[in-house]
């Protein structure tokens, strides 16, 4: 690899450009033939643009120099190719065959098709004028129906913003959102967190990454809904109570953490102003009603409570796929452990524990008696001299042993 100086052609111009090339001869000749055809270096090119703009009589544009230099030349190479793009589209918009114009003739005729062609000519002077240095440079590679569809779209959203209709539902919008906000004394962030309730789901959503607020939703007991992008939290009256209440506790704490509110429920939103909510009693003993562990007793607590120690020592306590569960067996364990801890107990485990104690009863009470246990067998230590035998005092031959013969 070689590089070769290539200098600017312009008078009293100290730019230059350094040409690569894969050998010394090969990068002097590349350098060489490019100064002969006058290169001349991209400041020179922008100041070129900008008073080849003034002459045709377009607006300067505004933003830094070299922004603005930059903007120039986009802006001139667009604006050409608008030039010689836009007569032959609106010279052949009624042809059947356009894809022998080229892609962006096509695209052209497509949209004075779709806006008409007062629209696309209005967009294109605007398109034109346009002074936004940032404009051109952002916009570059949008292509030309995109630019002008775009500024299409922002004219009919600002000319439907002029509207009676519309300025009616913009002030309605503004004062029922107004009326929905709820503002602590000292908010940490302007930042809105919306909250509803649709569909047995409560969901809190909140545009901005906050440590308060996600500590706050979790230990209510909400969740990370990503397809929703909310937290959320299924809702069941069994043991949460009315949802206004729930929607009410968490406006509340959230409140309490600086976080300003907006809530639609205008029962809810009073409850959390006057804390007149009923709330949530998070401590339960539930049933599994299906599954590989049906019948077994639930035990659930407040994300900022602790009774995994207390649990365990329960009978046949096990925890399986993230529930903590006790056989129905430990009825009266169970028991003790809800009134100790100020445990309510569902319908369905109360069910559930009567059930138990039918069986009880109706079961045979059996007097047992266990089999005593049998005495160790004394073994003598491998090399142990056994017990002497005992000698009796006479010895006498059995008389079908003797041989009389």
């Amino acid at each position: 690899m070689a590089k070769a100086r290539v200098n600017c052609a312009t008078d009293q111009c100290d730019g230059h450009m350094d040409y690569v090339g894969s050998n010394r001869r090969s990068a002097d000749y590349r350098a060489k033939k490019l100064m002969e055809q006058g290169w001349t270096c991209r400041d020179c090119d922008n100041r070129e643009a900008i008073a080849r703009a003034d002459a045709s009589g377009l607006p300067p544009l505004e933003g830094t120099e070299k922004q603005v230099g930059w903007a120039a030349t986009i802006r001139e190479g667009v604006i050409a190719r608008l030039d010689r793009t836009m007569p032959v589209a609106l010279q052949n918009v009624g042809s059947t065959c356009t894809t022998i114009l080229g892609r962006e003739v096509e695209d052209l005729i497509y949209l004075i098709r779709n806006a008409g062609e007062p629209s696309v000519r209005e967009a294109a002077e605007i398109f034109r004028n346009e002074t936004e240095a940032t404009f051109w440079i952002e916009g570059r590679s949008m292509g030309l129906a995109n630019s002008l569809a775009a500024i299409i779209r922002r004219l009919a959203d600002e000319a439907h913003a002029h509207t009676p209709e519309s300025k009616a539902a913009v002030a309605a919008e503004q004062e029922a959102m107004a009326e929905a906000t709820l503002r602590p004394a000292t908010p940490v962030s302007e930042t809105i967190a919306e909250l509803t309730y649709r569909e047995g789901i409560l969901y809190a959503r909140y545009d901005e990454r906050s440590d308060k607020f996600n500590d706050t939703v979790k230990r209510i007991g909400h969740s990370w809904d990503p397809v929703a992008r909310a937290w959320v939290r299924r809702h069941s009256s069994l043991m949460m109570g009315q949802a206004v209440d729930r929607l009410a506790e968490l406006a509340h704490e959230l409140l309490a953490a600086g976080i300003v509110v907006m809530l639609h429920d205008t029962e809810a939103r009073g409850k959390a102003i006057a804390r007149s909510y009923d709330p949530e009693h998070r401590r339960w003993v539930s049933l599994v009603p299906t599954g590989a562990q049906q019948g077994k007793l639930r035990l659930t607590w407040g994300r900022d409570e602790d009774f995994y120690r207390a649990f365990k020592s329960l009978p046949g306590a096990t925890y399986t796929d993230r529930r903590c569960l006790v056989p129905g067996t430990a009825r009266d364990e169970v028991l003790d452990f809800a009134e100790a801890h100020g445990f309510r107990i569902t319908p369905g485990a109360q069910a559930r524990m009567e059930e138990v104690m039918a069986q009880r009863e109706r079961g045979v009470v059996v007097d047992a008696v266990a089999r005593p246990k049998a005495e160790p067998v004394k073994v003598k230590e491998r090399g142990a001299r056994p017990d002497r035998l005992a000698v009796p005092e006479q010895v006498e031959i059995d008389s079908d042993l003797v041989d009389h013969d």
